[in-house]
């Protein structure tokens, strides 16, 4: 394995503790930890916790770098800048979370495919986490499509340097076209408007995934998605950034996938059929993680 791989922790030493385990059998030649700072004196020594796997447990040949914050960023800022240093000094990089569980295949299917599509500006993003496998191709390793997952997911700086994390130009987009280009169903169109919407321009940002898929589509690049899922969410619960009901829950993928080696790999098109197949989930995933999001911000204000 050749790429760096960035992990983003904060206070939650059990979850990545796991996540660690997996890099560790991995063996990246080179580790970023982007730790957020303690929001309070409370949370300090569980903060200083999780940094200490990364300062104690290393023990293959690896170059760490420790890209801390001594105050509390939140996390977009904190992903954003994070991700502002590694991409400053890698072409490619891999990106867990500190509750994305990945199968020891994810490793090596990002760090090919990486290499593979590095001077190809059609691709902008490699999913690990499919939230519906099934209606994947079987005869390929992935397809390309417009649903960017960020549990588990790789980059190049090339797209990395599009990102905004205000999203200054949505204001100016023709905002139907685009919409209309990109999103299959009515429902999702008038979610992810309200979240472009919301977003734009926003002096205190919450999240940055949002900004990250508009970047990509702005700049017409599509994702890879696996034929199987790689990456499980451990970190889901009271503990979590965001919280999600029981019934939200059921709908994400619980058990890991693998992907075989060689891959078999498709033709570069966007796959219509597999991005509608994904939208005809009862709720699928994005916008459950919209309405999440709204009432995130309700608990907050209020």
């Amino acid at each position: 394995m050749n790429t760096a791989v960035a992990i983003i922790v904060y206070r939650r030493e059990n979850t990545t503790m796991r996540v660690f385990q997996r890099i560790r059998e991995a063996k990246p030649p080179r580790l970023y930890v982007v730790a957020d700072g303690p929001k309070s004196t409370e949370e300090d020594e569980a903060c200083k916790a999780v940094r200490k796997i990364f300062e104690r447990k290393v023990d293959w040949d690896c170059q760490v770098e420790k890209v801390y914050s001594s105050t509390n960023l939140g996390l977009a800022k904190r992903v954003q800048t994070g991700l502002d240093h590694v991409f400053s000094k890698e072409k490619k990089a891999i990106i867990l979370e500190d509750d994305t569980l990945p199968d020891t295949s994810f490793f090596g299917f990002c760090d090919e495919l990486l290499e593979k599509y590095e001077d190809d500006h059609r691709i902008s993003h490699i999913s690990g986490c499919n939230f519906q496998p099934r209606a994947s191709n079987p005869d390929h390793s992935y397809c390309f499509c417009s649903i960017y997952s960020i549990w588990g997911w790789a980059t190049w700086a090339r797209s990395w340097n599009y990102f905004d994390l205000g999203m200054k130009d949505w204001k100016d987009q023709e905002k139907d076209n685009f919409l209309d280009h990109w999103f299959h169903s009515r429902r999702h169109k008038k979610g992810m408007r309200k979240m472009f919407d919301l977003h734009c321009n926003n002096k205190d940002p919450w999240t940055w995934d949002y900004q990250w898929v508009y970047s990509c589509l702005r700049n017409g690049g599509l994702s890879i998605m696996p034929s199987s899922n790689l990456v499980s969410n451990i970190g889901i619960g009271p503990e979590g950034t965001n919280t999600y009901t029981a019934k939200a829950v059921k709908m994400f993928p619980d058990k890991l996938g693998k992907v075989v080696k060689p891959l078999k790999h498709p033709q570069i098109h966007r796959d219509l059929g597999f991005e509608k197949r994904y939208y005809s989930m009862e709720k699928p995933p994005i916008l459950l993680s919209l309405k999440n999001y709204l009432k995130n911000i309700v608990r907050i204000n209020s």
